[in-house]
């Protein structure tokens, strides 16, 4: 009983903590991107969204083990890798640019917008994804 409760909670916390972040990166799109404070922030804002998902999945993958349910600890599993992934190319790629980000820099200033963009649309894939993943596992478990 007591791993259904931590798999449920983990579930809850990685849909809250995608939402969030999903949800507060796109108005950080109205930034210029120009100065290298808005930069760092951003660059921050998303390597603490990777982090909070790689360490708050293995919780919820073996909460889910632990309660029987594979496909659920699957899909958490999957969130993490796509988070580890992710950390690994885009904040890196958004730490090249920002060390050389000036206001006149037009082309660099477009490629840390289009690397903000591209994770913006990854993290709302994924919420998406994980949020199917889990409703068709949960009609799975009514229909039983």
């Amino acid at each position: 009983m007591w791993a259904e409760g931590i798999s449920l909670g983990i579930i809850v916390a990685l849909l809250t903590w995608m939402f969030f972040f999903t949800a507060s990166g796109l108005p950080l799109l109205f930034l210029k991107h120009d100065v290298a404070l808005d930069a760092q922030f951003i660059r921050g804002f998303f390597d603490v969204q990777y982090l909070g998902l790689m360490g708050l999945a293995p919780l919820g993958v073996v909460g889910s083990v632990l309660a029987g349910r594979f496909r659920i600890a699957i899909a958490i599993a999957c969130v993490a890798l796509i988070g580890f992934g992710a950390r690994r190319m885009i904040v890196p790629g958004m730490d090249q640019l920002r060390q050389t980000l000036m206001a006149a820099d037009a082309q660099r200033i477009r490629q840390f917008r289009g690397l903000h963009r591209k994770a913006i649309v990854l993290n709302l894939g994924l919420l998406v994804g994980f949020a199917l993943t889990i409703a068709l596992a949960a009609a799975e478990l009514e229909a039983r």
